[in-house]
């Protein structure tokens, strides 16, 4: 007969001790695994809830500021520098090495209109861009087109709809020097607390013929999905790209709940190699009760001619098979245990991570085979000879 049936004759007469060591490495297993598939789906529906901050990179031109000085007293600062971008150079952004992680590049064109008798502030954007961006915008009515029918289409914030009596459908007139431009309202921007609120957003082209601003932009706003690398990479990279303009990151946001996150997680995972731990002492206790209650037979057997390496095998081989029953188990516990604890601790629902399912039982079955390393140098001590003469 084979040694490892042996082994599985003898697990099979021992089945309530050992029930105990593969619960325990189960307990552990089911711990490493809720850790992380919670955290791994908190991390990522992090970076999803990120989308709709809008921007993470802000491309405007540089602008240098020159200390105004009269003696020693300080007159204030001159700003220097070309205060637009031009139109035609935007499509070189997607020129950079990391083009690909680019899902939206929203050209803005800011400007001061006349509307009646008040000035506002008006903010030409692409639409399609602009959209992706402001994906949590609420607009009662509908977003602009950049052709509209007949007449340029616009959305108002709330601090500009409220006061002028203004809603969706409605017709109005903005004015800039000698330029006036006939508009329709198609919505109204609820309050965001953002600077929005104040703005009459329309079309780019419309924009630049208001403002006489033909082929130029204010500024970039940049949504860089870059889950895996610094955003100020990409940053760098445009402004390798665009000499004289500069991009700057808005991601500390994301970068400061992501620390929360890991620090959270760090102290999950503690506690789980403790578990882990405190598994293997139960392994490696139960093993030792089992190497002591068949010392005759381990001696019979090295007396009949079984190797050491082959009395090691046994015992190895059992703290395998209970490491891999036990990382399985714990495997389904752990993503239960995560479906359960997840929407209540980070607000989300983690789907079962198959992927960590061999390596999770593959550190279960090293568990068990490290567990087997002092019962079987206890096994190793037992002399042939003397357990004879005890038979």
């Amino acid at each position: 007969m084979r040694l490892h049936s042996l082994v599985l004759k003898d697990i099979s007469r021992r089945k309530i001790k050992l029930l105990v060591a593969v619960l325990g490495v189960a307990v552990a297993s089911a711990a490493l695994v809720a850790v992380v598939t919670t955290f791994s789906a908190a991390t990522d529906s992090l970076y999803e809830e990120s989308n709709n901050f809008g921007a993470n990179i802000i491309v405007r031109p540089e602008v240098k500021t020159i200390p105004l000085l009269a003696g020693s007293t300080s007159m204030g600062s001159l700003l220097v520098g070309e205060n637009y971008i031009e139109e035609s150079e935007i499509p070189r952004i997607y020129t950079i090495m990391d083009s690909s992680k680019l899902s939206a590049v929203a050209p803005r064109l800011y400007g001061v209109a006349e509307l009646g008798n008040a000035s506002v502030v008006i903010m030409g954007v692409d639409p399609e861009e602009e959209r992706k961006l402001k994906s949590w915008w609420k607009v009662r009515g509908d977003w602009i087109s950049t052709e509209g029918a007949g007449q340029t289409e616009v959305m108002i914030g709330s601090d500009v709809a409220t006061p002028m009596g203004l809603t969706e459908g409605s017709s109005i007139t903005l004015r800039n020097g000698n330029i006036s431009m006939d508009a329709q309202v198609t919505g109204v921007i609820e309050s965001t607390g953002g600077n929005e609120d104040a703005y009459v957003i329309l079309p780019l082209a419309a924009s630049q013929h208001l403002l006489g601003r033909e082929g130029k932009v204010s500024s970039l706003e940049v949504r860089a999905l870059c889950n895996t690398c610094p955003v100020e990479e990409i940053s760098m990279q445009i402004e390798e790209k665009f000499p004289g303009l500069e991009a700057r990151s808005m991601s500390q946001i994301v970068r400061n709940e992501l620390a929360i996150v890991e620090h959270i997680r760090s102290s999950a995972m503690a506690v789980s190699i403790i578990t882990l731990l405190v598994s293997t002492l139960t392994v490696a206790s139960t093993m030792l009760a089992s190497v002591n209650e068949k010392l005759k037979e381990i001696g019979i057997m090295r007396a009949v001619g079984a190797s050491d390496a082959q009395v090691v095998s046994m015992l190895l081989f059992e703290g395998a098979i209970i490491g891999a029953v036990g990382g399985i188990i714990g495997f389904v516990m752990g993503t239960i245990a995560s479906s359960i604890a997840a929407p209540l601790l980070v607000q989300v629902t983690p789907l079962p991570m198959w992927s960590i399912l061999l390596p999770v039982t593959g550190v279960c079955v090293l568990t068990g085979m490290l567990a087997s390393i002092l019962p079987a140098k206890r096994a190793l001590g037992v002399d042939p000879a003397e357990v004879l003469r005890s038979v």
